[in-house]
């Protein structure tokens, strides 16, 4: 999934999104059950934040919360994997371990597929409104991106079939 997001991202903004879907894998590792989950969610937010940064697009934390709270809420049914694995991590030895590692994949795909959404809807608006676009147009045009969910299906299980090789 690298190669497929330096082929369709410029450069500097695959890298960024590239090290958010690494370190997702990482927060998976967290062996606290919820805190996994909570900081899978902060580096999503952050990715974004490092996203409109390079872009030069201006908006404060709230309105990325509640852009990341929007792409999360929609993709909560591919996140219900990481909500299982999170659980196992109440086990102590086996179940932390087998919690990380079905977590990792989840977390993987659906960071990858957070930057990749939130990109498709920024190219989208900057293709209809040029530069003149606010947060909430940002938001309804994550929304109507997210609404394909063949697509985004397709995209969290390649990105995770790629994480696994």
């Amino acid at each position: 999934m690298d190669k497929t997001a330096d082929k369709a991202l410029p450069t500097e903004i695959a890298n960024v999104v590239k090290l958010h879907s690494k370190l997702a894998v990482g927060s998976a590792w967290i062996p606290v059950p919820g805190a996994d989950m909570a900081a899978g969610a902060a580096n999503i937010w952050g990715m974004y934040i490092r996203v409109n940064n390079k872009l030069g697009i201006p908006f404060g934390e709230n309105v990325m919360k509640s852009i990341g709270s929007g792409v999360a809420t929609n993709l909560a049914s591919y996140l219900a994997l990481s909500g299982v694995a999170s659980a196992m991590k109440f086990i102590p030895g086996i179940g932390s371990i087998g919690g990380a590692v079905l977590m990792s994949a989840s977390l993987y795909g659906v960071t990858l597929a957070s930057g990749w959404v939130y990109l498709q809807a920024l190219c989208a608006l900057a293709k209809k409104k040029g530069n003149s676009f606010n947060a909430s147009d940002i938001s309804g045009a994550v929304n109507d991106f997210l609404n394909n969910k063949s697509v985004i299906k397709e995209f969290i299980d390649s990105a995770k079939k790629s994480y696994k090789k």
